[in-house]
């Protein structure tokens, strides 16, 4: 990997692990256990380490676990087959994942394996795509909220652009996510689903992030008139057209 794209993820990393830390309350960390699902290039995990966190990944992708064990040899990466989690029960205090979600066949199997691995007491923290908004980053493109799995492949398409890349991926909306963990509302305590920190992120910073020309130019427009800003935030949170889905649920 080239220098000053491994600084670049290396930053995006720090701020990914500073996000969970801030958005979780979390200060006593050193010295716990914490779980990454998707690792990809092992940079998170590293970072946890650097703050005396002891990181443990997972990733289905068998290149990027050849490529982290051979970079980052003192790192525990493991190699992932979709079933149980490689771990045992309750074994960490936190679990995280960054754009992931997306990407599985069964959020309820994904959540339902955190859960199993979380102490009591233990949170998890994931970030991804919502489906019910107006941005899809994979092609950075202006999405549309009814769209589902079929219309999405038509709507890429007629932008012609190869519908391929969607065949991965789980067009997952917060209604969807309210199911998944009403399953373990028995043992889960749910804090929240990223409508809080989709407005206290909502400035020029994470606009910036938007790979998409026609919204940032309107996002931008919101955030410099703030008798709309609020309204408009609001609104949008409570329709559930936020960006993105951030699920925070402490283990019972």
């Amino acid at each position: 990997m080239p220098a000053e794209q491994e600084k670049a993820l290396r930053e995006k990393a720090k701020e990914q692990l500073g996000t969970f830390l801030d958005e979780c309350n979390v200060r006593d960390f050193r010295g716990k256990r914490i779980l990454e699902i998707g690792f990809k290039n092992g940079l998170f995990l590293d970072e946890c380490r650097k703050v005396d966190l002891i990181p443990s990944g997972l990733d289905v992708v068998k290149a990027y676990y050849d490529a982290v064990r051979s970079q980052f040899p003192y790192l525990e990466a493991l190699l992932y087959d979709g079933g149980a989690f490689p771990v045992p029960d309750a074994s960490f205090d936190f679990v995280v994942s960054f754009q992931v979600l997306e990407h599985v066949t069964s959020i309820e199997h994904i959540l339902g394996e955190c859960v199993r691995v979380l102490r009591p007491g233990g949170i998890m923290y994931h970030v991804f795509p919502n489906y019910n908004s107006f941005y899809e980053g994979h092609y950075a493109v202006v999405w549309f909220p009814f769209l589902n799995k079929t219309s999405g492949r038509r709507y890429l398409k007629l932008l012609r652009r190869d519908p391929a890349g969607f065949e991965d991926i789980n067009p997952v909306k917060p209604r969807d996510v309210v199911r998944a963990l009403d399953l373990y509302k028995d043992k889960l305590k749910v804090l929240s689903l990223g409508r809080a920190e989709f407005i206290n992120k909502f400035n020029q910073h994470q606009i910036d992030k938007v790979n998409q020309k026609l919204l940032r130019i309107v996002l931008k427009g919101v955030l410099v008139i703030p008798l709309i800003k609020k309204g408009l935030l609001n609104l949008i949170a409570r329709t559930n057209l936020y960006y993105p889905i951030t699920v925070i649920a402490q283990r019972l």
